[in-house]
């Protein structure tokens, strides 16, 4: 049905083992391994928000990923329009993916450079949330002048857009008017394991869990606020866990963190991928009040593993109250204080029934078939 082994060349400003990042990465890395197609990989040597090179990993050559997938680290003061464009011309790849769609070094400067090299309809670009209102409203000046800039000189003409949700596709609608070929295919999740074995559940007893950057449009603080005003009488605990990419933020939410009796609220710093699953068993639900995701890796893994999750209705996932899988509910404090005194008030028997249930879903949105077809169109 579908052409395979195609050739693939994508441009990211960081790919696996890095994943500081978050959310993009694991997207790309979770796409190139759904499909038989061939990828070639180009992105930084370093993880986000650091300097240090990745430990065992040659620089500047291509390097053997897995079956299908090579990618060339590049060591940040070999990053070039004209090393760019040896690369474009020495893979002659069938499709051209960009990862992101603000990056100077990968996204703009390939792009130029590709402009002269391959068709513009060989050419797909992911905003991957970037378009979101929550996302164009951190730097807003910059990003207006550029989305101008952009605009005017035609950067993106011509191209195909990857969107990976309905949201999506109205998002770049609404910025690029002239957008002529949008396709749709959902980010995939990791497959996930059998549901493992988690903590009891006790009346008046709630542990929650985020994992997110420490970041203004996480809603970092709102999910703070959200805890220190709702009337919860028991003994509640909640973990964030993530980079501390705002210091200035992450000072604002340990203040609101402070002086509720019962209550305890911690910052844990980043935690590394491999010691998620073993954490996330550690809690009751996981909680976030983001102001907008792409898809959410976390509320995927979290569902996954078997914890029911308490997030805004700004997500993807959707009518999860329906399934007993969690709640997505409106980013105010009333809706969510509702919410999080059911989970303080549920026994074990109740919660036990919805870690299944949140498993499922989990495990059913992974292993949907339509989701590897529409990776297919999307390099039709």
């Amino acid at each position: 049905m579908f052409n395979k082994g195609k050739k693939i060349l994508v441009f990211s400003d960081w790919f696996l083992p890095g994943y500081r990042a978050g959310g993009p990465i694991r997207s790309l890395a979770n796409m190139v391994q759904s499909v038989e197609h061939n990828f070639y990989i180009v992105t930084r040597n370093t993880d986000h928000h650091s300097d240090v090179p990745y430990n065992g990993i040659p620089s500047d050559q291509w390097v053997d990923f897995s079956p299908n997938v090579k990618v060339y680290y590049f060591t940040e003061s070999n990053i070039s329009s004209k090393a760019f464009g040896k690369i474009i011309q020495d893979i002659k790849p069938d499709r051209l993916y960009f990862n992101s769609l603000f990056s100077p070094a990968f996204t703009i400067m390939p792009l130029n450079v590709a402009g002269t090299l391959v068709s513009r309809e060989k050419i797909i670009l992911a905003p991957r949330g970037m378009l979101k209102p929550g996302a164009l409203s951190v730097k807003a000046n910059k990003k207006k002048i550029f989305l101008l800039y952009a605009r005017i000189v035609g950067l993106f003409k011509g191209i195909v857009w990857h969107a990976t949700n309905e949201e999506e596709i109205n998002e770049i609608k609404k910025v690029f008017r002239n957008a002529t070929d949008i396709r749709f295919s959902a980010n995939l999740p990791s497959l996930p394991p059998e549901l493992p074995a988690g903590i009891s559940k006790q009346k008046g007893e709630l542990k929650l869990i985020c994992i997110a950057r420490i970041s203004p449009e996480k809603g970092i603080l709102e999910a703070v606020k959200f805890l220190m005003d709702a009337d919860l009488p028991g003994k509640v605990t909640c973990d964030f866990y993530g980079i501390k990419q705002n210091a200035e933020y992450l000072i604002e939410c340990e203040k609101a963190a402070q002086g509720k009796p019962g209550l305890t609220i911690s910052f844990k710093g980043e935690i590394e991928p491999v010691h998620i699953p073993e954490t996330l068993t550690q809690y009751h639900f996981f909680y976030m009040a983001t102001w907008g995701e792409n898809f959410g890796h976390s509320i995927a893994e979290a569902l996954n593993h078997g914890l029911p999750v308490v997030i805004s209705d700004r997500t993807p996932w959707r009518n999860l109250h329906r399934i007993n899988a969690g709640w997505d509910i409106p980013l105010n404090e009333s809706a969510f204080e509702v919410v999080l005194q059911i989970c303080l008030s549920m026994d074990n028997q109740d919660y036990q029934a919805m870690r299944k249930k949140a498993h499922q879903h989990g495990a059913a949105v992974a292993r949907d078939p339509k989701s590897i077809e529409d990776v297919y169109r999307l390099f039709e």
